[in-house]
């Protein structure tokens, strides 16, 4: 039957049929998500020797193949994860934008503010109602950092549940693909004998699993992938499917997230460094985790931490509006501990991140009383004898704080005047001003004490008018500033000394004076640029005032969402174009299989006629007598 005419039509019929069936079915699917075109092959079958030579025997089908580029399947995988880590980020970062550049949620507005009232209680500093307008205003500063401290944690715990999201889905698709793995190892039957819908729907799950996570993909030669993440860490071994992990293990951050994975026939979990994931929407979310939103918090609790010290260093330093000193009275949160424990030395980046998250929390005002805002020096400047007119006196005398340079408690001191007198040897109760209008230069002098270290008097660089001068007694110093009035022809004496307790303040804003000059003092460090410390040494000096610093931090997150979004772009067309590579060759083009399908059409027909013809030709020889 096989040699006979009937035979060779019934081939063809069935080769026809098959191609039919074949078009039918890449027309019914050209609308699915990443089908590839199926095309049917054949071959002559084996022909048979007559006497007179050989003769064909039909047609013998030899596959169904798809139309399938291997190089080009890859390029879509590395473009899709960059595509996905961008837009991750991307959305992320715009998300973070608009809550830092914000002119009405920021924090510029409020530190203008706060200033601002300081300023109006300069001007009145024995006012009750501009006393309580810098408290108030301060408790609005403190609730702005603790708002947008609130917002920034909300965006990590979000990110935190997409990371999660996106873990559950890539477990989910490896699993699919390894039950995949399995069906095509068990149903392949040799070369161009393969399932090919399930091939694509493999390559599809690929796809998305791209999305998630950047894959490298090893075929086996059962057919089956081997899929591999991060470093090398196997996610997919033929049929058996590792199982990735979010995991909270950080010993230095307990709220920091990190990606595990337990690798098929593998005890535990391996860690995978996101800075090696390589692409896809987990790689992009937790990039923005572990960079952007760790450092906008650890910069938000700096600057908490800087306002918080350096006010209350200040304020310590003065008399309340009773006369009464503010020595160990907080204005602000005292956040000591958070900034000694993310300065300790060889402290992590996640620890420094924690305890600035922890400081940024605890940011607050505790001073409730307005009476007791240190507005006044607590110092003061008597001429030894009563002054005749023109006597030169001391018209404001005050102490500036030292600002923190130490995690040495021992060298981080801020002492008062009295405290580093008690130190001489004898104690003293105060400094004798010398005043010499005949001196070189400057017309000040301190006499000198024993066992104390006093500098030599000098004109301020910053201040018109003001004196400076520091008296040091081993690590403790004292930075003393004071304003003379009036001049003399003779030399004069001036007794620098604590005022007498119970001294009002009513015209003395000296101490709120030194407070409002925090606002354009360098008060903090820059931020490291290297990744291995997010809080600068402390061998760095405070270039920086707060409203520059936050300036600055609005500017980084700005510029990183338009970098991510230019990059975005710019991967979204290498995206659009491998995909259009990628149609062009396994893509189903309907005026093609229109055109095959009246091709296939006509050769079943054709095959048709010929048993036709061969049934008529066999009634031709029965009829014969």
């Amino acid at each position: 039957m096989s040699g006979s005419i009937f035979g060779i039509a019934v081939t063809g019929l069935n080769a026809a049929k098959a191609a039919l069936e074949t078009t039918s079915h890449n027309i019914g699917n050209v609308n699915t998500q990443g089908y590839s075109r199926q095309t049917t092959t054949q071959k002559a079958s084996d022909p048979l020797f007559e006497g007179y030579g050989f003769v064909g025997t039909g047609a013998n089908l030899t596959g169904v193949n798809r139309i399938f580029d291997q190089f080009t399947e890859a390029q879509l995988r590395d473009v899709n994860a960059k595509v996905a880590s961008l837009d991750a980020q991307t959305q992320s970062l715009h998300d973070l934008d608009n809550l830092m550049a914000d002119s009405n949620a920021g924090l510029s507005s409020v530190i203008q503010g706060f200033f601002s009232s300081m300023q109006t209680l300069n001007a009145q500093p024995s006012s009750t109602a501009a006393r309580q307008s810098v408290l108030s205003q301060a408790q609005a500063l403190a609730g702005r950092f603790s708002a947008i401290g609130s917002r920034v944690e909300e965006l990590r715990q979000g990110l935190s549940i997409q990371a999660n999201s996106s873990v559950e889905s890539i477990n989910a698709h490896a699993s699919e693909i390894a039950s995949i793995n399995r069906q095509i190892a068990t149903m392949q039957q040799g070369a161009g004998r393969l399932p090919n819908d399930l091939l694509d729907r493999r390559d599809a799950l690929v796809q998305k699993l791209n999305g998630l996570i950047k894959t490298d993909v090893v075929v086996q030669d059962d057919g089956s992938y081997s899929i591999f993440v991060g470093q090398g860490q196997a996610l997919v071994l033929g049929d058996q499917a590792g199982k990735m992990v979010l995991q909270r293990v950080n010993p230095d951050d307990p709220d920091a997230i990190s990606v595990g994975i337990a690798i098929p026939n593998v005890n535990g979990t391996i860690t995978v460094d996101p800075a090696r994931m390589g692409g896809g929407k987990l790689e992009g979310i937790m990039g923005v985790l572990g960079t952007d939103v760790r450092r906008i918090q650890t910069d938000l609790g700096r600057m908490a931490v800087e306002l918080s010290d350096a006010f209350n260093r200040q304020h310590a330093l003065g008399y309340d509006l009773t006369g009464q000193p503010a020595t160990g009275a907080l204005f602000f949160a005292d956040l000591t501990a958070e900034r000694t424990a993310a300065e300790a030395t060889g402290a992590s980046p996640d620890k420094q991140a924690f305890f600035m998250r922890q400081a940024l929390d605890k940011f607050a005002v505790v001073i409730a009383d307005p009476s007791k805002i240190a507005a006044s020096s607590a110092l003061q400047g008597k001429n030894v004898a009563d002054p005749a007119a023109g006597k030169p006196s001391i018209a404001s005398i005050w102490q500036t704080a030292n600002l923190h340079q130490s995690t040495t408690p021992a060298l981080d001191t801020n002492p008062t005047l009295n405290q580093l007198l008690a130190q001489a040897t004898p104690a003293v109760p105060s400094l004798n001003l010398h005043y010499d209008p005949a001196a070189a230069g400057v017309p000040f002098s301190i006499t000198a004490v024993p066992g104390l270290t006093i500098s030599a008097v000098t004109l301020s660089t910053t201040q018109s008018g003001v004196y400076e001068f520091t008296v040091q007694s081993g690590n403790d110093k004292v930075n003393i500033q004071f304003k003379p009035e009036g001049v003399s022809t003779t030399a004069q004496d001036i007794t620098l000394g604590t005022k007498p307790l119970g001294t009002l303040a009513a015209q003395d804003n000296a101490n709120m004076l030194e407070m409002s000059r925090l606002q354009t003092k360098p008060l903090v460090r820059p931020t490291p640029t290297a990744s291995s410390n997010l809080v600068p040494p402390l061998t760095d000096k405070p270039t920086t005032n707060l409203q520059s610093f936050y300036g600055q931090m609005v500017s980084y997150v700005g510029n990183r969402t338009n970098v991510a979004q230019i990059a975005l772009t710019a991967q979204e067309a290498s995206q659009q174009q491998v995909s259009l590579n990628r149609e062009e060759i396994s893509g189903v083009n309907l005026d093609e299989e229109a055109a095959n399908l009246i091709r296939f059409q006509q050769a079943y027909q054709a095959s048709s006629r010929v048993i036709q013809v061969a049934q008529d030709m066999f009634k031709n020889l029965l009829e014969l007598r």
